[in-house]
This record gives structure tokens, sequence and C-alpha cells, in this order.
């Protein structure tokens, strides 16, 4: 005689009295789906169980978290038993597993609830990705529905804030500590601050998306501010001093030649006072400087810049004879001789005049004179020197 398939609510039940975290689903070709975490022998495990022929285990797929992403296991890879039942498989995984990617309990758990019934509440794939290391001492959400470059990690069970994708200059690690006290309110704060970040955010995409941006590169979601040129020799440096208030807090410096900046810094200040709220930063700095659009490169994908930029002996700077640095910076210090062809990092030019007699008033009365022409060289090159 052949025993009937159980039921979903039998399997619901086993779930519940057994093996506590894990819940089951139907899929709508009849196939089982078995997920969640739970405790095995002193071991939590994360895992997804694809069952397509339910009771039996021919064709499963199990999915274990290790070090922040799934590794999957079938028969070809995992030896199991023709006569196994879903709880002999479940109950065997220790033995099954390699020893390594067992996860031990910490030993400090914290003062009160069980952090990993909360990490089993917080599980929303819908809505953003978690990912937890293979010793259970990191949390990671990722992949937002609405921001998804951004993340927050997290020690477990302290709930120390371990890494975050917003900017440096917001204190998220105090504003965590000050008012979350739960793995919840932490995740719930730091989507209340993206969410407070979005005007910010859409700022910076549009000068990302509509001009060249030199620095930082590559520009990230913890990055505050950008570099772009304006016209031949001459840059913009435009940042947020506080993200929470992006206009409120802009900050902007002309980069160039003495008179030019000069010129510019009078055609901006005037400028500001008819600052359009209603637009956003790309469009009034377009109307400020009374252009169309700024300078863009010309090359189309990521792979013909870095050949442009390798190849082009122009574009490299003067003193190192390399183009971009190691935290991305780019030669873009020219003296005020329209003629000289120098063009430097500003950090490599620091160096340089530090080793000369000139080069003692270094960023304090003037930026120095040109290693190759001797003009001068404007002090809003200085600017540069905080990327």
């Amino acid at each position: 005689m052949v025993a009937k398939n159980p039921s979903f609510e039998s399997l619901q039940e086993l779930l519940a009295d057994k093996y506590f975290g894990l819940v089951a689903d139907v899929k709508e070709d009849g196939s089982y789906i078995i997920r969640g975490t739970f405790m095995l022998e002193d071991n939590w495990l994360r895992l997804k169980l694809y069952l397509p022929h339910y009771p039996a285990l021919n064709g499963f797929e199990l999915y274990v978290l290790e070090k922040f992403e799934y590794k999957l296991y079938t028969a070809e890879n995992m030896t199991v038993q023709d006569d196994w039942q879903l709880e002999d498989f479940i109950d065997k995984l220790p033995q099954l597993l390699p020893p390594k990617k067992r996860i031990e309990i910490p030993k400090e758990m914290p003062p009160q609830g069980n952090i990993y019934a909360d990490i089993l509440a917080l599980h929303k794939p819908n809505e953003y990705r978690l990912q937890i290391n293979d010793t259970c001492t990191r949390i990671r959400f990722c992949e937002f529905v609405d921001f998804e470059k951004h993340y927050l990690e997290l020690g477990l069970p302290s709930l120390e804030l371990l890494d975050h994708s917003v900017p440096d200059c917001i204190p998220l690690g105090e504003m965590l500590e000050k008012s979350a006290h739960s793995l919840e309110e932490a995740l719930v704060l730091f989507m209340k601050v993206l969410d407070d970040l979005r005007p910010f955010y859409e700022n910076f995409m549009n000068i990302d998306e509509l001009c060249h941006v030199l620095q930082p590169s590559p520009a990230t979601t913890k990055h505050n501010s950008r570099v772009f040129p304006i016209k031949d020799r001459v840059y913009l440096k435009v940042t947020s001093l506080d993200p929470f208030a992006c206009f409120g807090s802009m900050e902007i410096k002309i980069i160039g030649p003495t008179d030019e900046v000069s010129r510019l810094r009078h055609v901006l200040s005037d400028g500001l006072g008819n600052w359009d709220s209603e637009l956003d930063m790309y469009k009034n700095l377009l109307r400020i400087f009374d252009l169309l659009f700024f300078p863009m490169p010309d090359w189309v994908d990521d792979q013909d810049q870095k050949k442009d930029e390798e190849d082009d002996e122009e574009l490299r700077c003067n003193i190192c004879f390399s183009y971009r640095l190691e935290k991305g910076e780019v030669p873009l210090v020219s003296c005020d001789n329209a003629k000289c062809v120098l063009k430097c990092h500003a950090a490599c030019l620091k160096e340089w005049f530090q080793t000369q007699l000139e080069g003692k008033t270094f960023l304090e009365v003037s930026f120095g004179l040109c290693p190759f022409c001797k003009a001068k060289l404007s002090t809003s090159f200085a600017a540069l020197l905080d990327e």
C-alpha cells in the first residue's frame, strides 16, 4: 500500500514542533520550499530547502548561508540515503555539511530576547537581502528595494556598527547607539536615514550622469562631494557638508587659474542669490554659469575610459607620470600661464614643494610656482588636497 503524501498542514506542524524557525511554502507546481534559521546541535543554520517531490528527497536543492552567500548542496555533493525522510535529512545535516561551515553560537548573548529569533522575523526578501556570516557574529542588510547600492553591517549580538553605505560625515554610529536598542530598531533607523537622504542622492545622481566627474573615482554612496570640469583647466568642487540639508549646507569651490577663478567667483556669488529651489543642483549650476551643459567625457564606457586614460600621455601627471592615483585623484593642477603644458596631481605638487625652499609657505600664503615655467599656481587648487 502506497502511503499518501503528508498534508501541508502536517508539515507545518512538524516544523513548528521540532524545527522552530523553519517555515514551509507550496509553489504552484506542487513543490515545497522550507526556509529559515534554526538551531541544530548547538549550531545555527540558515537554509533554503527545495523539495520538488515531497515527501521524497530526490531532486532536492539545499542552500546554506555561508560567509554572506548561499552555497548549494545537492545529491551530487551530499550523500543522502534513498529511504531517508525529511526528519532524517534535517537531523543529519551536522554530519552532512562540512565541519568548518558549522555556525557556532556566540558565547555572549544579548541581555533580553533572542537575537536569532529577531533575525528570523526580519527576513523579508521582497524588501531587502539579509546575510549572516558563518559564525553568526555579523549581519548585513543590502539590496534594498529603493536603495540597491546601500548596505548596513552590524556585529552580533552587540549591534555594533561595522560598516555602512552612507557618507562618513553622518554620525550613523552615534545615532544607532543612542536610538536603536534592537536589531529591528537599527534597521528601521537606517532605512529612515536613507529616505531622508533621497534629495541628496538624487541631486548627485544627476551630476554623475550628466557631468564628467573626475573625483572621487569611483563616486560611491559614501562620497558627499564631486569635482568636475566647467571648462578647459577650470573645475567645480561641489560638497554637501550636511547631506540631510543638501542645499542649505552646499559648498561650491571654483578651481583653476587665478584670473578665471576670480572672474567666475563673482559670477557664482551673483548666481547663488537667484538659486531656484524648484530646480535640482545640476540645473541651477547651469543657470548660474549660463551653460547648456557641462563638459562630458569622449569615451562611451568604462573600458574605453580606462584605455584612453592609460594611453594618453597628455592626461598623465608631469611629476609621477601616471594618470590616476590609488585614491582616485587625477592630474588637475595647472599654472596661470596659458601656454604651459603642466598638469599634475595636487598631492604630487605638495610633495614636490615640500622639498623646495619656496615650499615652506605651501598652503599658507601661496600654492607655489610652476616647476616648469615658474608662473604662479592658483591657491584654489588647495581644495583638491582633502579629497
